[in-house]
């Protein structure tokens, strides 16, 4: 089967099974690292992506449903992560690194879904959290960071 998409902002057009994974599709084929496989149920969050601006599991998602959407890996969120990054940077809140580009993908899908200076709920950002596994801090410096971001 062949689908074509969008790929940060460039025009793909690839020979795949319809049952292959996004995940296979987006870091073997297209070269997008910050696409993880890590528990491959749609659990960890590792290989979250944007398709047409929604979070979603790229684990989850087979390439036949990728045909005519627009997807953004971590590499093409560009300056729109640039917040993000700083607030977490600021509160030490990213350790190894492995969770960062889904953490990322979700905040952004997260804060671009509020209205302009709505202050983050408590509900969301645990939802946010429920959905990307992190094995190495405790969450607190996450949930002060991502906090930070609303006020």
């Amino acid at each position: 089967m062949r689908i074509s998409f969008t790929l940060n902002g460039e025009p793909q057009n690839r020979q795949v099974n319809p049952f292959d994974k996004a995940t296979s599709i987006l870091a073997e084929q297209c070269g997008q690292e910050s696409v993880k496989t890590s528990c491959a149920i749609g659990r960890c969050g590792a290989c979250t992506i944007l398709v047409d601006g929604k979070s979603a599991n790229a684990c989850l998602l087979i390439a036949a449903k990728m045909d005519g959407t627009d997807v953004v890996t971590a590499e093409g969120l560009g300056a729109r992560a640039d917040a993000i990054i700083d607030r977490l940077r600021q509160n030490g809140a990213i350790q190894c690194g492995y969770c960062a580009p889904g953490l990322l993908i979700s905040l952004v899908a997260l804060l671009e879904r509020a209205p302009d200076g709505d202050k983050l709920e408590r509900q969301e950002l645990e939802t946010v959290l429920a959905g990307n596994l992190c094995r190495c801090s405790g969450y607190t410096a996450l949930r002060k960071a991502i906090l930070a971001l609303s006020s």
